[in-house]
């Protein structure tokens, strides 16, 4: 039996764990805070940034949004 091979690239595989994104009040769209999101499929370049269009893009959002007021309070 041979050991099946995955894409890294595939949306499926994507780990949204360490993302962190801001809103820039665009339905659909944020904009990515990680460095260098070059292997993202969901990142796509916008000027000198990158903006992110994840399917699951609101729950990144409140999540990046929870880690920043956490951050705040320390």
């Amino acid at each position: 039996m041979k050991a099946e091979k995955r894409n890294p690239k595939s949306k499926g595989l994507l780990k949204t764990r360490d993302c962190c994104v801001s809103d820039i009040g665009l339905k659909g769209f944020a904009e990515c805070q990680i460095s260098g999101p070059n292997q993202c499929p969901y990142a796509m370049p916008f000027g000198y940034s990158f903006l992110c269009s994840h399917p699951h893009l609101d729950k990144m959002i409140a999540k990046s949004k929870e880690r920043q007021s956490a951050l705040a309070l320390n």
